[in-house]
C-alpha cells in the first residue's frame, strides 16, 4: 500500500509538471545561465514547497470539497498574481530587448524556488483534484500515513521532472543559448494562458 502511494505520487508530481511552465522554463534559464548545480539548487526549493502544497490539498481534501468557498478563493488568488507575473516578465522581456540580456543574478536560488513555488498556488487545486480521483477509484487512502508517502513520492516526480529540464537544458546549452533573452516572454506568454484559461474556466 505505501510503495503504491509512493508510486502514484511520484507519476504525479512528474506528470505535473511536464507541460512548459514558470517553474520548469526558470529552472531551464538558470541552468543556460548558471549551471546545472545552481539549477538544482532551484529545483530543491521548488520540490520543497510541493510538499506542503499537496500534503495541505490531501490532508483537508475532505473539508475543501464541502466548502468550495475555500477552493474558488486560492483560484481567484492564483489568477490574480499570474496575471501580475505575465506583466512583470514582459516588462523584463521588453527591457532586455533595449539592453544586453539580463542574467540571472547570485541570489540564493533555493530561496528563488520557494517563493517561485509558492506563488504557483495552483498546485493545491491540482492535487485536490488528482487525490479526489485517486480516492474515489479506491487507489490512495487519505489516512496520515498513505498521504505522506503519497507526497513524499509528489516531492521526487517533481524535482525528477525539473532535472530532467535542466539536464536537456544543459546539454543544449550551445544551441539554445541565442534564445535565452526570449525566456522572459516565453514565461509572460505562460503566466498569462495559465490566468486566461484559469479565468474562462472559473466563469
Amino acid at each position: 500500500m505505501t510503495l503504491t502511494h509512493l508510486i502514484l505520487g511520484v507519476l504525479t508530481g512528474y506528470i505535473g509538471l511536464i507541460p512548459p511552465s514558470m517553474l520548469n522554463i526558470t529552472a531551464s534559464k538558470i541552468s543556460i545561465e548558471k549551471d546545472k548545480k545552481t539549477a538544482l539548487k532551484f529545483a530543491l526549493g521548488v520540490s520543497s514547497v510541493v510538499f506542503i502544497q499537496a500534503f495541505l490539498a490531501l490532508l483537508f481534501l475532505k473539508e475543501i470539497h464541502k466548502n468550495p468557498f475555500i477552493l474558488d478563493s486560492i483560484q481567484i488568488i492564483s489568477i490574480t498574481v499570474f496575471f501580475i507575473l505575465s506583466i512583470v516578465f514582459l516588462y523584463k522581456a521588453l527591457k532586455e530587448q533595449k539592453t544586453d540580456s539580463q542574467k540571472i543574478g547570485n541570489k540564493n536560488v533555493f530561496l528563488t524556488g520557494i517563493g517561485l513555488s509558492f506563488i504557483n498556488m495552483f498546485s493545491i487545486p491540482f492535487y485536490c483534484g488528482v487525490g479526489a480521483l485517486f480516492n474515489m477509484y479506491g487507489w490512495i487512502s487519505l489516512s496520515l500515513k498513505s498521504v505522506f508517502w503519497f507526497v513524499i513520492g509528489a516531492v521526487i516526480g517533481t524535482y525528477f521532472i525539473l532535472n530532467h529540464y535542466i539536464s536537456f537544458a544543459e546539454k543544449t546549452k550551445s544551441k539554445i543559448t541565442k534564445i535565452t533573452k526570449y525566456l522572459n516572454f516565453i514565461l509572460s506568454f505562460i503566466t498569462g494562458f495559465v490566468a486566461i484559461f484559469s479565468l474562462i474556466k472559473m466563469l
